[in-house]
């Protein structure tokens, strides 16, 4: 039986389209990605055919009617559907406009559609965070995806890999660093270079907000600094 390519597409909802820059910029290895799957649909290369998908790659949160009814389609006519980046898994910057309420909820407002990640919607196979997604792991999706076998994500926090990576935790110096709570897989780029975790990547599996609270209180950090770091990522709800 003859090889036949994945059929792949790639969408955008609300988001700045910066995972797919990621993705694209990837420039010694987007022409091997590329020549191992059948591009079916990317808005970004102007390519559109709508058609049956293996893999359907979704970016951006979930902000309208209209996105949420295309969303949909997208979920029928694909056989594995990834949500891509931290707007895709959590909702993303536009999680913002769901703060005015506690501010302004008075006050009239253009549509009452609450920012959503995808899987609120509807059923997603796999997810890849971060905002935005780290090239290593867009070639690993690719890996997984091409030699068929389920793609994981990173359970562990980014505290894990800045001790792999022997860096001085900024804890000890003051900085309210979210990386005991926030998922790896970004290699601690942040701390690595001596700023702190904001944890666009989410929560990790096993993250203890309370523990963090308790060594931000022992480290003398200021607890208002910490709350808007993560609510801006993963939403107010998570807390």
């Amino acid at each position: 039986m003859a090889y036949r390519k994945p059929r792949v597409g790639i969408f955008s909802l609300s988001s700045c389209e910066g995972c797919l820059v990621q993705l694209f910029s990837i420039e010694d290895r987007i022409f091997d990605i590329l020549g191992s799957v059948e591009l079916a649909e990317c808005r970004l290369l102007g390519v559109e055919d709508c058609g049956t998908l293996d893999v359907a790659i979704v970016e951006g949160a979930v902000t309208s009617k209209e996105e949420e009814e295309r969303l949909i389609e997208i979920r029928k006519k694909s056989k594995i559907l990834i949500a891509f980046g931290d707007c895709a898994c959590h909702g993303g910057r536009f999680l913002v406009k769901d703060f005015d309420r506690e501010i302004d909820a008075n006050l009239p407002r253009v549509g009452k559609f609450k920012s959503e990640p995808l899987d609120k919607y509807v059923e997603v196979e796999y997810h890849v965070y971060g905002c935005p997604v780290s090239r290593e792991e867009i070639l690993e999706l690719f890996k997984d995806l091409l030699l068929g076998r389920p793609h994981r994500p990173k359970s562990y926090n980014v505290c894990a890999e800045c001790i792999l990576r022997e860096n001085d935790c900024l804890l000890n110096h003051g900085v309210a660093c979210m990386g005991p709570i926030t998922r790896g897989g970004c290699r601690a780029i942040c701390p690595t270079f001596k700023r702190e975790c904001i944890g666009c990547r989410g929560l990790s599996e096993d993250a203890n907000i309370e523990a963090l609270i308790t060594i931000f209180k022992e480290k003398g950090i200021e607890i208002p600094e910490y709350l808007p770091l993560l609510k801006k990522y993963v939403g107010s709800e998570t807390l």
